[in-house]
């Protein structure tokens, strides 16, 4: 859908509840702050409703953004328009995603992963080239001719770097650290932001992380590196409100690993499976297998299955698509 006519629909609405994933990143919260400042600069009425609280790793937007949650929540704020952001399906957002469907609203979808066209928005943005969801946020203000303030400044900052680990990923193109300049000159905070986000951790973080690592195995000639948490691991990592994906980029870092696999065992006996790619393997491809989706280099899906057959599926899936890659590429 052309940007004129997603701007057309957003000025012609006066309620909108904006909402996304279950435990929401900081590209979804990102998103969603710039996002609400936006349609309050428009004179709109606006509220952020999320499946989940906004994690320690966040908090720092409360200081100037209204975030509820559906565990708090008894009765939703009036809508004439429920947005997702940072994903297209009210599958996606749990159980209060069972709620908003039960009005049958007007849905709209901003995201930035691959098919979310296609998802449940009646009208949609998307670009699944842009680096993150708050990026494209960003050219909403400028093709509206809003000025960005400081609080949505800082939502689109935390987009940036959320998505694209800190301008690390190959994703980080002209646009983001063009972004980048214009937001910090704007006199967003990055030290500050980094170290609220990573550097109030729990004192058990450390144990947790090595004893997550600990659980890894390279499987695949050392071209797969998977790690699998049980549910015990999982309870533990919750008590101290440790970001699991933690695991992630240290065992990236191993020489030879083409793709990361984290799997945690929910409890309702699903697995979460999150997968990441350093070199040509399309991890998106692997998990749409299941029911997932992302990007070509980060991808994610919830699989009904034991952690040991998710484990041995993956791997299988993982095996595959290595074998059909060109022989340079592997």
């Amino acid at each position: 859908m052309p940007v004129a006519t997603f701007l057309d629909f957003l000025r012609r609405k006066q309620r909108f509840l904006l909402t996304g994933h279950e435990n929401p990143d900081g590209d979804c919260l990102g998103a969603q702050t710039a996002l609400y400042h936006l349609l309050r600069a428009l004179g709109q009425e606006v509220a952020i409703v999320n499946p989940d609280p906004v994690g320690k790793s966040f908090d720092f937007l409360l200081r100037h953004t209204p975030f509820q949650h559906a565990r708090a929540e008894e009765q939703l704020p009036g809508f004439d328009v429920v947005v997702l952001l940072d994903c297209c399906q009210l599958s996606r957002v749990g159980v209060l995603g069972q709620r908003l469907a039960q009005q049958r609203p007007t849905i709209a979808v901003i995201d930035h992963h691959v098919g979310s066209e296609q998802g449940d928005g009646t009208v949609c943005y998307v670009d699944a080239k842009a680096a993150a969801t708050g990026a494209l946020v960003r050219r909403l203000y400028r093709e509206l001719g809003v000025p960005l303030g400081a609080a949505a400044a800082e939502g689109v900052f935390l987009s940036l770097v959320a998505d694209t680990g800190w301008f690390r990923y190959s994703n980080a193109d002209a646009e983001v650290f063009a972004m980048a300049g214009e937001l910090v000159a704007s006199g967003v905070d990055g030290s500050r932001i980094y170290d609220a986000m990573y550097r109030r951790n729990h004192p058990d973080s450390a144990a947790l992380l090595a004893d997550m690592l600990g659980r890894h195995r390279l499987r695949l000639d050392g071209k797969l590196a998977i790690a699998s948490l049980d549910k015990a691991l999982m309870e533990r990592a919750g008590r101290a409100d440790f970001d699991t994906d933690a695991v992630l980029d240290p065992l990236r870092s191993i020489e030879g690993v083409e793709v990361v696999a984290l799997l945690k065992e929910r409890f309702d006996g699903a697995v979460k499976c999150s997968l990441r790619a350093r070199g040509d393997v399309d991890v998106q491809a692997i998990v749409a297998a299941f029911g997932g989706g992302g990007h070509k280099k980060a991808a994610g899906a919830t699989m009904k299955m034991p952690l040991a057959a998710a484990e041995a599926a993956i791997e299988a899936a993982v095996q595959q698509a290595v074998a059909a890659l060109p022989t340079r590429a592997r």
